[in-house]
């Protein structure tokens, strides 16, 4: 099945998590799509995800295939970009997916402190900055009315409910040393340097008429930084985690336009709110 008059998405870390669940989504949909199912490392995983997506909705209009992409190195976005730009010359909507937590990595003691930091934001804000501005130049090119430009943000990113104490992370930590709860910052304040940074997509491609958005999708039951390094799934549900397909059709219905009017200015959405800052 051919690509021509289809909507092209390309979602980085779509191989696994709710990029895998976006996918699985807009296939299931009457409009038609063909997504790029970016993953890092071994292609054969992006095959993976796309045999199960084709097979979760065989009549589907919309077709997927697997594309090598790891938002860490350069050499692999570039390849990745003039990959697209060959074959399609244009990008409808860039989801910015690819995220990574290594808290518990560093917890565990198979990384360092610095290592933990450094690589989350390498991921969360450098690799996803960098990614964007390599593929920015196709979403320019894009024939749609309207091109869309994703991040997918966190609940935990919201500064006003830290300093408020409304989030549920933000208890207070016991007198004295150590202070344990701070392994656990890279990936909350690495999420709200990304806010800012979509904030920033948001102002110099406004008078291309580029839709930008920060999505807040809550705090789903998939696979995210250490759990998938060590092969482990742990289930989430017991932190209160919800079912990613909650997530995901939020994240489809923004694909699909049912946000646009939310675009401007940016503001970091969540499925039934705006997100405080």
């Amino acid at each position: 099945m051919g690509t021509a008059g289809k909507t092209l998405v390309f979602i980085t870390g779509a191989n696994t998590g709710l990029g895998f669940e976006v996918a699985k989504v807009l296939l299931s949909r009457p409009d038609s799509y063909h997504i790029l199912i970016g993953c890092r490392g071994a292609i054969s995983r992006g095959k993976g995800a796309v045999a199960r997506l084709i097979e979760s909705s065989p009549r589907s209009t919309s077709t997927a295939e697997p594309i090598s992409v790891d938002i860490t190195d350069d050499i692999s976005i570039t390849t990745a970009f003039e990959y697209v730009r060959e074959k399609w010359g244009y990008v409808d909507i860039l989801v910015n997916n690819a995220g990574i937590a290594l808290d518990t990595a560093v917890t565990a003691g198979r990384i360092t402190l610095r290592e933990g930091w450094n690589e989350t934001y390498n991921v969360n804000v450098t690799g996803t900055h960098l990614f964007t501005t390599t593929f920015a130049p196709l979403l320019l090119a894009s024939r749609a009315p309207i091109p869309r430009l994703m991040f997918i943000t966190s609940g935990l990113s919201s500064l006003a409910e830290h300093a408020d104490g409304v989030s549920s992370r933000y208890t207070l930590a016991p007198p004295g040393l150590p202070k344990p709860d701070t392994l656990w910052f890279p990936y909350r304040v690495s999420k709200t340097a990304m806010n800012m940074l979509a904030t920033e997509w948001g102002r110099v491609l406004r008078n291309d008429k580029v839709a930008v958005f920060n999505i807040s999708p809550g705090f789903l039951n998939t696979g995210l930084g250490d759990d998938r390094m060590t092969g482990e799934s742990r289930d989430k549900s017991v932190m209160g985690a919800i079912d990613p397909l909650i997530g995901a059709t939020f994240c489809a219905d923004v694909i699909a336009g049912q946000r646009d009017e939310q675009s401007w200015p940016v503001k970091v959405l969540r499925k039934d709110a705006i997100q405080p800052w």
